[in-house]
């Protein structure tokens, strides 16, 4: 494990996150990863992109902003249609002209999301001639598909031509739950991986290591935060929080709600319109409606980042009954801040739910009454949680825990035996 006396002193890192931004869900956890590694001894910066009036631009501490060259965003459009997505011209653009500037000031440059991010950077490194180390951390959109669910790149034939060129291109491939490992050792078996998972942000953190006067007081404010924005008036409540897409599996948990007595259902996060349902939104609140439980039922939008930590405090229960996911941090910040959870076990994280018990209860995919059952023991009081396990779930996932690998795998990279 990486320590300040062992991390090579020299060794300065780039994480490409194109399009990241502080209202992101997103920007504090990858900030505070930056932070601690920068700790450990290596130089390391956030690289994202945007609007800036010149090549770069610098941002909050570690995080750089790259100017979009005007034409790439041009082609980025022109090339949507047979790439699914506009960003990956563009983003390449950017990558390339700072590599070309200040690429020998880097010695890794490591990326998250495989596409259209991974893509991009690969493509930069040939554009600019930087022939440094790619790290690579896959996700779920650019390595798993879900027909039924509209979700993922590799549906469609050039996306996955050039995921499987963007993982070979990779010094290392950072799998972030083992059920992702699994995954990739069939997409890319020659590749070299690491298991590491994603950190949670310091606040989430500190919210686990409070007194029991600092955590029934946190919990007893952020239940009258949710009663007032919601008017749930002290009833069971039970938390949907993150994007609404097919993929979560939404749906099977309004369904499941018509077999949770008296609880109401709080859905907190951005709406997306997928093909062929159109608002995800819109439609979970018609299901609630046939189902006849509308009035049980509530999708709130949005949040910021900053109030995430404390709808989860405010929730009796939290679901996450995703089809298909490689990790879903929602439930170490539920169990950071006391809350039980259901998750399904085709959901990355259940890894680690299974080998703590008195965090949450783990249940089978697309089955609303299984988890109805599991979240009606849950708000019912029969199934307890333990708030010390709950503290000490959220440790593997603590950004001081998780930045030491990385230092690790890095140094490793350019010693070249990863």
């Amino acid at each position: 494990m990486a320590d300040p006396s062992t991390a090579s002193p020299g060794l300065r890192v780039a994480m490409f996150m194109p399009g990241l931004r502080p209202e992101a869900l997103g920007w504090h956890v990858h900030l505070d990863f930056a932070r601690q590694v920068e700790t450990l001894g290596p130089q390391f910066q956030v690289l994202t992109t945007g609007q800036s009036p010149g090549p770069t631009e610098p941002h909050e501490g570690q995080i750089r902003i790259l100017g979009t060259p005007l034409a790439w965003e041009g082609l980025g459009a022109l090339s949507a249609p047979l790439l699914r997505t506009s960003r990956v011209l563009p983003a390449a653009a950017a990558l390339a002209r700072y590599l070309r500037a200040e690429g020998s000031s880097v010695d890794v440059l490591h990326v998250e999301v495989a596409y259209p991010h991974g893509t991009a950077a690969a493509l930069a490194r040939r554009m600019s001639g930087w022939s440094g180390p790619m790290v690579l951390t896959p996700m779920d959109e650019d390595t798993l598909v879900l027909e039924q669910s509209s979700y993922g790149f590799r549906r469609y034939p050039v996306p996955r031509r050039l995921i499987e060129w963007t993982l070979r291109e990779a010094a290392v491939l950072r799998c972030i739950s083992p059920m992702l490992e699994e995954r990739l050792s069939q997409l890319a078996p020659r590749s070299t991986r690491r298991l590491i998972p994603l950190n949670v942000a310091s606040d989430a953190v500190a919210a686990s290591t409070e007194s029991e006067v600092l955590h029934h007081r946190r919990r007893a404010e952020a239940r009258a935060f949710v009663d007032d924005r919601c008017g749930t008036g002290g009833r069971p409540i039970v938390l949907a929080l993150g994007r609404l897409h097919p993929f979560k599996g939404l749906d099977v948990l309004v369904r499941a709600m018509a077999s949770v007595p008296d609880a109401v259902l709080v859905i907190v996060g951005p709406s997306l319109n997928v093909r062929p349902d159109g608002d995800v939104a819109a439609r979970l609140l018609e299901i609630a409606r046939e189902l006849g439980v509308s009035d049980r039922v509530q999708w709130v939008g949005a949040t910021p980042p900053e109030q995430a930590l404390d709808w989860l405090a405010g929730a009796d229960a939290v679901a996450v009954p995703s089809h298909l996911e490689s990790l879903n941090k929602v439930c170490v910040e539920a169990a950071a801040v006391g809350t039980p959870f259901v998750v399904t076990e085709t959901t990355g994280i259940s890894a680690w739910v299974q080998a703590n018990s008195g965090v949450g209860i783990v249940v089978p995919p697309g089955e609303p009454a299984a988890l109805a059952a599991a979240l009606t023991d849950i708000v019912g009081g029969v199934w307890k949680a333990d708030r010390n396990r709950l503290a000490a779930f959220v440790d593997p996932f603590r950004p001081e825990i998780v930045a030491n690998q990385p230092v690790d795998l890095y140094r490793d990279v350019i010693g070249g035996h990863a």
